[in-house]
């Protein structure tokens, strides 16, 4: 039975380190992607706005090859992409959990972008409490937050190693009022670090939602535009033990139960 419980335990524990409380990418949308659209678990539908005329301003969200304008995080061939141009045009792109965070949790996503002019970034939301953290790429990069601890990277500059960045991002949930973030850095000439890191304190609420987006680029080249993908969020260390314990008791149960079976 010990030697069973140990076995039960080390393969549920593999599975149960996979497990996701939410999980999306660009290849669930069917090749566009619009204000209402829900694809992926753990997510509630996306909420995005833009003042695209068609006509002296062009702003949006679309669903296509990271590589035509920065670096590869695509899924499938395809990562989701924002644009806005010129100086007035904004888009924005919000999503919320369907749960929010809790102690424990981390929420990953990639980025993709190159030329710096106008801005595009990411903030996050923390319910009523609004938002609570952004980064920005706006002639170089920055984050700002109340109560953030900052340290900048060797890339802290942005324009350091390449046009074409990958970022990577890295939200850990500390505690109900605490988080810290991790901001680094990939493109062509391989792996350039840390941009920021630190820590946010001072929450009121648990982080509930976030989002992208993009004001005032140059042009419609694909070098401005933004590139986001592969969106994860997984459980803390207990839930996945909790997790594991159950998987473990319901193949004991079974067992149990094709025994009882056998001998009756």
């Amino acid at each position: 039975m010990k030697r069973l419980l140990l076995i039960g335990l080390a393969s549920a524990l593999a599975v149960s380190a996979q497990a996701q409380l939410a999980s999306d990418n660009a290849a669930n949308y069917g090749g566009s992607w619009s204000n209402g659209d829900d694809p992926g678990t753990g997510f509630l539908p996306w909420a995005i706005t833009n003042n695209n005329n068609g006509v002296t301003i062009f702003a949006g969200t679309f669903v296509g090859d990271s590589t035509a304008g920065a670096g590869n995080i695509n899924t499938s061939g395809v990562s989701l992409g924002l644009y806005a141009n010129p100086a007035a045009a904004a888009v924005n792109a919000s999503r919320a959990f369907d749960v929010s965070l809790s102690s424990g949790s981390t929420f990953t996503f990639e980025m993709a972008l190159n030329f710096d002019n106008g801005n595009k970034g990411f903030d996050l939301f923390a319910g009523s409490q609004g938002q609570v953290f952004n980064f920005n790429v706006g002639g170089g990069a920055s984050v700002g937050s109340a109560n953030a601890t900052l340290t900048p990277g060797a890339g802290a500059g942005y324009n350091y190693g390449g046009s074409d960045a990958v970022l990577d991002v890295t939200i850990s949930i500390l505690s109900a009022t605490q988080f810290s973030y991790d901001i680094s850095r990939t493109s062509s000439q391989g792996f350039q670090g840390t941009l920021f890191s630190g820590t946010v304190s001072g929450l009121t609420e648990n982080i509930t939602g976030f989002g992208f987006y993009v004001a005032g680029t140059d042009s419609g080249l694909d070098q401005n535009n933004l590139y986001v993908n592969n969106l994860s969020v997984v459980p803390e260390p207990s839930s996945l033990g909790l997790l594991a314990l159950g998987v473990i008791l319901m193949r004991l149960s079974k067992r149990r139960e094709q025994r009882a079976t056998l001998h009756c």
